[in-house]
Protein backbone atom coordinates (compact mmCIF):
# COMPACT_ATOMS: atom_id res chain seq x y z
CA UNK A 1 0.00 0.00 0.00
CA UNK A 2 3.11 2.19 0.22
CA UNK A 3 3.76 1.50 -3.21
CA UNK A 4 0.06 2.78 -4.47
CA UNK A 5 0.18 6.10 -1.99
CA UNK A 6 3.22 6.89 -3.39
CA UNK A 7 3.02 6.19 -7.04
CA UNK A 8 -0.58 8.05 -6.79
CA UNK A 9 0.90 10.99 -5.17
CA UNK A 10 3.39 10.59 -7.98
CA UNK A 11 1.10 11.08 -10.85
CA UNK A 12 0.75 14.68 -11.18
CA UNK A 13 4.62 15.40 -11.11
CA UNK A 14 4.76 12.45 -14.01
CA UNK A 15 2.05 14.51 -15.79
CA UNK A 16 3.24 18.06 -14.96
CA UNK A 17 6.66 16.89 -16.55
CA UNK A 18 6.28 15.35 -19.49
CA UNK A 19 7.77 17.03 -22.69
CA UNK A 20 9.63 19.35 -19.94
CA UNK A 21 12.81 19.90 -21.12
CA UNK A 22 15.58 19.79 -17.95
CA UNK A 23 19.24 20.00 -18.32
CA UNK A 24 20.91 18.09 -15.79
CA UNK A 25 24.50 18.56 -14.55
CA UNK A 26 26.79 15.28 -13.13
CA UNK A 27 29.16 16.56 -11.08
CA UNK A 28 32.68 14.81 -10.90
CA UNK A 29 31.79 13.44 -7.09
CA UNK A 30 28.91 10.95 -8.70
CA UNK A 31 30.77 9.79 -11.62
CA UNK A 32 32.46 6.57 -10.50
CA UNK A 33 30.88 3.48 -12.57
CA UNK A 34 28.96 2.13 -9.31
CA UNK A 35 27.46 5.72 -8.34
CA UNK A 36 26.59 6.58 -11.74
CA UNK A 37 24.93 2.92 -12.46
CA UNK A 38 22.19 3.87 -10.33
CA UNK A 39 22.11 7.56 -11.46
CA UNK A 40 21.97 6.32 -15.02
CA UNK A 41 19.24 3.37 -14.57
CA UNK A 42 16.88 6.88 -12.84
CA UNK A 43 17.49 9.11 -15.80
CA UNK A 44 16.07 5.93 -17.90
CA UNK A 45 13.39 6.01 -16.17
CA UNK A 46 12.85 9.89 -16.11
CA UNK A 47 13.18 9.24 -20.33
CA UNK A 48 10.62 6.76 -20.59
CA UNK A 49 8.33 8.62 -18.62
CA UNK A 50 8.48 11.46 -21.69
CA UNK A 51 10.93 13.98 -20.04
CA UNK A 52 13.69 15.62 -22.76
CA UNK A 53 16.99 15.12 -20.85
CA UNK A 54 20.47 17.13 -21.54
CA UNK A 55 22.98 15.75 -19.27
CA UNK A 56 26.24 17.40 -18.78
CA UNK A 57 28.67 15.58 -17.26
CA UNK A 58 31.95 17.29 -15.33
CA UNK A 59 35.85 16.53 -16.37
CA UNK A 60 37.75 17.16 -13.35
CA UNK A 61 40.30 14.26 -13.05
CA UNK A 62 43.00 16.78 -11.26
CA UNK A 63 43.46 16.67 -7.69
CA UNK A 64 41.91 20.16 -7.37
CA UNK A 65 39.19 21.40 -9.43
CA UNK A 66 39.94 23.32 -12.48
CA UNK A 67 39.97 27.20 -12.20
CA UNK A 68 37.93 28.54 -15.38
CA UNK A 69 41.10 31.13 -15.28
CA UNK A 70 43.83 28.36 -15.33
CA UNK A 71 45.60 28.04 -18.53
CA UNK A 72 44.99 24.30 -19.93
CA UNK A 73 48.33 23.97 -22.21
CA UNK A 74 48.39 20.49 -24.89
CA UNK A 75 49.74 18.37 -22.33
CA UNK A 76 46.71 19.08 -19.69
CA UNK A 77 44.10 19.29 -23.06
CA UNK A 78 44.98 15.82 -23.92
CA UNK A 79 44.47 14.49 -20.04
CA UNK A 80 41.68 16.21 -19.89
CA UNK A 81 39.95 14.64 -23.39
CA UNK A 82 41.02 11.43 -22.58
CA UNK A 83 39.62 11.78 -19.22
CA UNK A 84 36.04 12.93 -20.92
CA UNK A 85 36.36 10.40 -23.48
CA UNK A 86 35.95 7.68 -21.14
CA UNK A 87 33.39 8.92 -19.37
CA UNK A 88 31.47 9.26 -22.29
CA UNK A 89 31.95 5.85 -23.72
CA UNK A 90 31.57 4.53 -19.86
CA UNK A 91 27.63 6.42 -19.56
CA UNK A 92 26.81 5.63 -23.37
CA UNK A 93 27.63 1.95 -22.35
CA UNK A 94 25.35 2.19 -19.29
CA UNK A 95 22.28 3.91 -21.18
CA UNK A 96 22.62 1.05 -23.80
CA UNK A 97 21.49 -1.47 -21.01
CA UNK A 98 18.10 -0.07 -20.42
CA UNK A 99 16.36 -0.38 -16.65
CA UNK A 100 18.80 -2.93 -15.49
CA UNK A 101 16.41 -6.27 -13.75
CA UNK A 102 13.11 -4.59 -15.33
CA UNK A 103 10.98 -5.45 -18.05
CA UNK A 104 12.93 -1.90 -19.76
CA UNK A 105 16.20 -4.33 -19.86
CA UNK A 106 17.89 -3.45 -22.61
CA UNK A 107 15.12 -0.99 -24.07
CA UNK A 108 16.62 1.30 -27.19
CA UNK A 109 17.08 4.65 -25.43
CA UNK A 110 19.13 6.75 -27.98
CA UNK A 111 22.17 8.59 -26.60
CA UNK A 112 23.21 11.23 -28.95
CA UNK A 113 26.47 13.83 -28.77
CA UNK A 114 27.82 16.00 -31.33
CA UNK A 115 29.73 19.03 -32.40
CA UNK A 116 26.27 21.64 -30.64
CA UNK A 117 28.25 23.62 -29.21
CA UNK A 118 31.06 26.57 -31.18
CA UNK A 119 33.54 27.84 -28.56
CA UNK A 120 36.12 30.74 -28.80
CA UNK A 121 39.15 30.94 -26.48
CA UNK A 122 39.16 32.40 -23.23
CA UNK A 123 42.08 34.85 -24.47
CA UNK A 124 44.05 36.11 -21.92
CA UNK A 125 43.57 37.10 -18.23
CA UNK A 126 45.59 39.02 -16.34
CA UNK A 127 48.42 38.76 -18.43
CA UNK A 128 48.32 34.70 -18.72
CA UNK A 129 47.29 33.35 -22.10
CA UNK A 130 44.57 31.08 -20.88
CA UNK A 131 45.69 28.62 -24.28
CA UNK A 132 42.70 25.70 -24.81
CA UNK A 133 40.19 27.08 -22.01
CA UNK A 134 37.35 28.47 -23.89
CA UNK A 135 34.06 30.14 -23.46
CA UNK A 136 30.69 29.20 -25.37
CA UNK A 137 30.45 31.27 -28.47
CA UNK A 138 27.13 29.74 -29.98
CA UNK A 139 24.67 26.60 -29.70
CA UNK A 140 22.84 25.13 -32.02
CA UNK A 141 19.70 24.49 -29.75
CA UNK A 142 18.15 24.09 -33.20
CA UNK A 143 19.53 20.50 -33.84
CA UNK A 144 19.20 19.44 -29.98
CA UNK A 145 15.77 20.28 -29.90
CA UNK A 146 15.43 17.92 -32.79
CA UNK A 147 16.97 15.10 -30.69
CA UNK A 148 14.64 15.64 -27.97
CA UNK A 149 11.29 16.02 -30.17
CA UNK A 150 12.83 12.37 -31.23
CA UNK A 151 13.12 11.47 -27.33
CA UNK A 152 16.70 10.84 -27.80
CA UNK A 153 19.10 11.72 -24.76
CA UNK A 154 21.50 14.85 -25.68
CA UNK A 155 24.98 13.81 -23.74
CA UNK A 156 26.97 17.34 -23.48
CA UNK A 157 30.57 17.22 -22.11
CA UNK A 158 32.34 20.01 -21.13
CA UNK A 159 34.07 20.99 -24.77
CA UNK A 160 33.79 23.28 -27.44
CA UNK A 161 35.02 23.40 -31.29
CA UNK A 162 36.23 26.61 -32.60
CA UNK A 163 35.72 27.71 -36.20
CA UNK A 164 39.42 27.26 -36.27
CA UNK A 165 39.08 23.03 -35.59
CA UNK A 166 40.35 23.27 -32.08
CA UNK A 167 39.31 21.72 -28.97
CA UNK A 168 38.65 24.41 -25.95
CA UNK A 169 37.52 23.00 -22.38
CA UNK A 170 34.76 24.90 -21.76
CA UNK A 171 33.92 25.33 -17.90
CA UNK A 172 30.59 22.84 -17.06
CA UNK A 173 29.21 25.89 -14.68
CA UNK A 174 29.41 28.64 -17.36
CA UNK A 175 28.05 25.51 -20.21
CA UNK A 176 25.28 24.72 -17.97
CA UNK A 177 23.84 28.40 -17.92
CA UNK A 178 24.40 28.89 -21.54
CA UNK A 179 23.15 25.72 -22.28
CA UNK A 180 19.89 25.84 -20.32
CA UNK A 181 18.97 29.47 -21.70
CA UNK A 182 19.55 28.59 -25.25
CA UNK A 183 17.30 25.60 -25.16
CA UNK A 184 14.63 27.07 -22.99
CA UNK A 185 14.85 24.57 -20.05
CA UNK A 186 12.42 24.21 -17.76
CA UNK A 187 14.53 23.45 -14.86
CA UNK A 188 18.28 22.39 -14.08
CA UNK A 189 19.07 19.30 -11.92
CA UNK A 190 22.61 19.57 -10.10
CA UNK A 191 23.45 16.18 -9.04
CA UNK A 192 26.88 16.78 -6.62
CA UNK A 193 27.38 17.35 -2.57
CA UNK A 194 24.42 17.07 0.20
CA UNK A 195 23.51 21.14 -0.56
CA UNK A 196 21.64 20.65 3.36
CA UNK A 197 25.05 20.79 4.77
CA UNK A 198 25.22 24.22 3.13
CA UNK A 199 21.57 25.47 3.20
CA UNK A 200 20.74 24.45 6.85
CA UNK A 201 18.24 22.30 5.66
CA UNK A 202 16.36 24.25 3.77
CA UNK A 203 14.71 23.19 1.16
CA UNK A 204 13.40 25.69 -1.07
CA UNK A 205 13.99 29.40 -1.07
CA UNK A 206 14.25 32.37 -3.67
CA UNK A 207 17.08 33.31 -5.63
CA UNK A 208 17.55 36.14 -3.07
CA UNK A 209 17.55 34.30 -0.05
CA UNK A 210 20.14 31.92 -1.64
CA UNK A 211 22.48 34.66 -2.18
CA UNK A 212 22.23 36.21 1.24
CA UNK A 213 23.25 32.85 2.62
CA UNK A 214 26.20 31.92 0.33
CA UNK A 215 27.51 35.95 1.26
CA UNK A 216 27.41 34.41 5.23
CA UNK A 217 28.66 30.99 4.10
CA UNK A 218 32.04 28.91 4.60
CA UNK A 219 33.23 29.55 0.15
CA UNK A 220 35.03 26.22 0.78
CA UNK A 221 32.21 23.90 1.50
CA UNK A 222 31.18 21.30 -0.96
CA UNK A 223 28.28 22.49 -2.12
CA UNK A 224 29.24 25.86 -2.33
CA UNK A 225 30.05 26.21 -6.23
CA UNK A 226 26.74 24.40 -7.09
CA UNK A 227 24.33 26.57 -5.19
CA UNK A 228 26.34 29.81 -6.25
CA UNK A 229 25.78 28.10 -9.51
CA UNK A 230 22.28 27.49 -8.52
CA UNK A 231 22.11 31.16 -8.19
CA UNK A 232 23.35 32.01 -11.39
CA UNK A 233 20.79 29.55 -13.32
CA UNK A 234 17.67 31.24 -11.51
CA UNK A 235 19.33 34.67 -12.31
CA UNK A 236 19.56 33.76 -15.86
CA UNK A 237 15.88 32.94 -15.53
CA UNK A 238 15.56 29.68 -15.32
CA UNK A 239 12.30 28.92 -13.25
CA UNK A 240 13.63 26.34 -10.88
CA UNK A 241 17.18 24.52 -10.71
CA UNK A 242 17.15 21.33 -7.70
CA UNK A 243 20.69 21.07 -6.23
CA UNK A 244 20.88 17.07 -4.57
CA UNK A 245 23.13 14.91 -3.17
CA UNK A 246 23.85 12.38 -5.61
CA UNK A 247 25.64 9.47 -3.55
CA UNK A 248 22.34 8.99 -1.98
CA UNK A 249 20.77 6.31 -3.76
CA UNK A 250 17.39 7.20 -5.49
CA UNK A 251 17.67 11.09 -4.57
CA UNK A 252 17.25 11.99 -8.34
CA UNK A 253 13.41 10.20 -8.20
CA UNK A 254 12.78 11.97 -4.66
CA UNK A 255 13.15 14.89 -5.32
CA UNK A 256 11.39 15.02 -8.44
CA UNK A 257 8.19 12.71 -7.49
CA UNK A 258 7.75 13.80 -3.96
CA UNK A 259 6.43 16.89 -2.38
CA UNK A 260 9.03 18.02 -0.56
CA UNK A 261 12.19 16.42 -2.12
CA UNK A 262 15.26 15.76 -0.67
CA UNK A 263 17.62 18.25 -2.06
CA UNK A 264 16.99 22.36 -2.37
CA UNK A 265 15.44 23.97 -4.83
CA UNK A 266 15.81 27.70 -6.23
CA UNK A 267 12.31 28.75 -7.19
CA UNK A 268 11.92 31.89 -9.57
CA UNK A 269 8.14 31.29 -9.05
CA UNK A 270 6.26 31.24 -5.83
CA UNK A 271 6.63 27.10 -5.17
CA UNK A 272 5.53 27.74 -1.21
CA UNK A 273 3.57 30.88 -0.43
CA UNK A 274 0.91 32.62 1.66
CA UNK A 275 -2.19 34.40 -0.23
CA UNK A 276 -5.31 35.54 0.09
CA UNK A 277 -7.52 32.81 -0.96
CA UNK A 278 -9.78 32.55 -4.43
CA UNK A 279 -12.58 30.77 -5.01
CA UNK A 280 -10.74 27.84 -6.79
CA UNK A 281 -9.35 27.04 -3.24
CA UNK A 282 -12.82 26.03 -1.94
CA UNK A 283 -11.81 22.64 -2.19
CA UNK A 284 -8.30 22.35 -1.10
CA UNK A 285 -9.83 24.57 2.25
CA UNK A 286 -12.71 21.87 2.76
CA UNK A 287 -10.39 18.73 2.51
CA UNK A 288 -7.94 20.73 4.90
CA UNK A 289 -11.16 21.37 7.75
CA UNK A 290 -12.90 18.63 7.41
CA UNK A 291 -10.99 16.52 9.43
CA UNK A 292 -10.73 18.97 12.62
CA UNK A 293 -14.64 19.28 11.74
CA UNK A 294 -15.21 15.43 12.63
CA UNK A 295 -13.36 15.39 15.46
CA UNK A 296 -15.19 19.05 16.34
CA UNK A 297 -12.42 20.95 16.97
CA UNK A 298 -13.91 23.43 14.32
CA UNK A 299 -17.63 24.47 13.56
CA UNK A 300 -18.44 22.47 10.38
CA UNK A 301 -19.03 24.95 7.03
CA UNK A 302 -20.77 23.73 4.17
CA UNK A 303 -19.33 24.60 0.16
CA UNK A 304 -21.56 27.19 0.13
CA UNK A 305 -21.29 29.27 3.23
CA UNK A 306 -16.83 29.05 2.36
CA UNK A 307 -17.60 30.22 -0.86
CA UNK A 308 -19.13 33.23 0.31
CA UNK A 309 -16.68 33.75 3.08
CA UNK A 310 -13.99 32.99 0.98
CA UNK A 311 -12.05 36.37 1.04
CA UNK A 312 -11.74 36.40 4.47
CA UNK A 313 -9.54 33.14 3.97
CA UNK A 314 -5.56 32.96 3.67
CA UNK A 315 -4.22 30.22 2.84
CA UNK A 316 -0.92 28.43 2.49
CA UNK A 317 0.00 27.00 -1.06
CA UNK A 318 2.36 24.44 -1.80
CA UNK A 319 3.43 23.23 -5.43
CA UNK A 320 -0.51 23.79 -5.96
CA UNK A 321 -1.67 21.90 -3.04
CA UNK A 322 -3.49 24.44 -0.04
CA UNK A 323 -1.49 22.78 2.86
CA UNK A 324 -2.48 25.98 5.42
CA UNK A 325 -5.14 28.15 6.09
CA UNK A 326 -6.74 30.75 8.49
CA UNK A 327 -9.77 33.25 8.03
CA UNK A 328 -9.78 36.73 9.65
CA UNK A 329 -13.51 38.57 10.10
CA UNK A 330 -13.42 42.14 10.93
CA UNK A 331 -15.68 42.92 14.01
CA UNK A 332 -15.46 46.44 14.46
CA UNK A 333 -13.01 49.35 12.76
CA UNK A 334 -10.06 47.47 14.77
CA UNK A 335 -11.35 44.60 16.12
CA UNK A 336 -11.36 40.74 14.72
CA UNK A 337 -11.55 37.40 14.31
CA UNK A 338 -9.27 34.55 13.81
CA UNK A 339 -10.30 31.64 12.85
CA UNK A 340 -10.06 28.64 11.32
CA UNK A 341 -5.85 28.10 11.41
CA UNK A 342 -5.39 24.90 10.67
CA UNK A 343 -2.73 23.42 9.02
CA UNK A 344 -2.49 20.00 6.72
CA UNK A 345 -1.04 16.61 9.03
CA UNK A 346 1.69 16.18 7.01
CA UNK A 347 3.35 19.95 8.01
CA UNK A 348 2.47 19.95 11.44
CA UNK A 349 5.47 20.94 13.64
CA UNK A 350 7.41 23.12 10.79
CA UNK A 351 6.42 26.16 11.23
CA UNK A 352 3.11 26.30 9.16
CA UNK A 353 0.88 27.67 12.12
CA UNK A 354 3.73 30.50 13.21
CA UNK A 355 4.09 31.67 9.50
CA UNK A 356 -0.25 31.59 8.80
CA UNK A 357 -0.54 33.20 11.68
CA UNK A 358 2.16 35.68 11.00
CA UNK A 359 0.44 36.32 7.89
CA UNK A 360 -2.64 37.31 9.46
CA UNK A 361 -1.11 39.67 12.16
CA UNK A 362 0.40 41.01 8.94
CA UNK A 363 -2.76 41.72 7.22
CA UNK A 364 -4.56 42.94 10.44
CA UNK A 365 -2.36 45.73 10.19
CA UNK A 366 -2.94 47.06 7.32
CA UNK A 367 -6.26 47.17 8.04
CA UNK A 368 -5.45 48.92 11.52
CA UNK A 369 -6.77 45.93 13.44
CA UNK A 370 -5.31 46.40 17.04
CA UNK A 371 -7.42 43.36 18.80
CA UNK A 372 -7.42 39.87 17.44
CA UNK A 373 -9.55 37.54 18.91
CA UNK A 374 -9.69 33.79 18.48
CA UNK A 375 -12.52 31.28 20.33
CA UNK A 376 -11.14 27.80 20.66
CA UNK A 377 -12.24 24.28 22.39
CA UNK A 378 -9.02 22.33 22.61
CA UNK A 379 -6.20 24.68 21.29
CA UNK A 380 -5.55 27.18 24.16
CA UNK A 381 -2.09 26.30 24.44
CA UNK A 382 -1.21 27.33 21.48
CA UNK A 383 -2.60 30.51 21.14
CA UNK A 384 -1.44 31.27 24.68
CA UNK A 385 2.19 30.99 23.73
CA UNK A 386 1.70 32.79 20.98
CA UNK A 387 0.83 36.03 22.67
CA UNK A 388 -2.76 35.50 23.32
CA UNK A 389 -4.66 35.95 26.94
CA UNK A 390 -7.27 34.77 28.26
CA UNK A 391 -10.36 37.72 28.28
CA UNK A 392 -14.25 36.91 28.60
CA UNK A 393 -17.72 37.06 26.51
CA UNK A 394 -17.68 40.23 27.92
CA UNK A 395 -14.82 41.71 26.14
CA UNK A 396 -15.84 40.48 22.58
CA UNK A 397 -17.36 43.38 20.86
CA UNK A 398 -21.07 43.35 21.51
CA UNK A 399 -22.64 42.08 17.78
CA UNK A 400 -19.97 38.93 18.49
CA UNK A 401 -21.17 38.65 22.14
CA UNK A 402 -24.78 38.07 20.76
CA UNK A 403 -23.24 34.97 18.46
CA UNK A 404 -21.17 33.20 20.80
CA UNK A 405 -22.37 30.22 21.08
CA UNK A 406 -22.55 29.09 25.35
CA UNK A 407 -23.73 25.21 24.30
CA UNK A 408 -20.07 25.03 22.70
CA UNK A 409 -18.48 27.02 25.39
CA UNK A 410 -15.25 27.93 23.63
CA UNK A 411 -12.26 29.92 25.51
CA UNK A 412 -11.83 33.22 24.61
CA UNK A 413 -8.09 35.08 23.32
CA UNK A 414 -7.43 38.20 22.65
CA UNK A 415 -4.03 39.62 21.22
CA UNK A 416 -2.89 43.40 20.80
CA UNK A 417 -1.93 43.80 17.51
CA UNK A 418 1.42 46.40 17.64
Amino acid sequence: MDFVSHFRNSAPYINAYRGKTSVIWLRDQVLDKERLTSIISDLTLLNSLGLRLVVLFDADCFAARLSDQEAIDDTRLDTLVAAIGRRRYLVEALFSQGLANSPMHGAKIRVVGGNFVMARPAGVFNGIDLKAQGRVRRIDHLAIREHLDKQHLVLMPPLGYSITGDILYLPPEQLLIDLAKQIGADKVIIVGDNPLSLSDNQKEMGVSALEQLLSLADSSSPAYLELQVAALVSRAGIARCHVIDGTADGSLLAELFTRDGVGTLIARDQYDTFRQARIDDVQGILALLKPLEEQHILVRRDPEKLENEISHFYVNERDGMIIGCAAIYKLSDDQAELACVTVHSDYQKKGRGDALLSAIEKQARTENIKNLFVLTTQTEHWFVERGFRPVSVQDLPETRQKLYNFQRNSKIYMKLIR
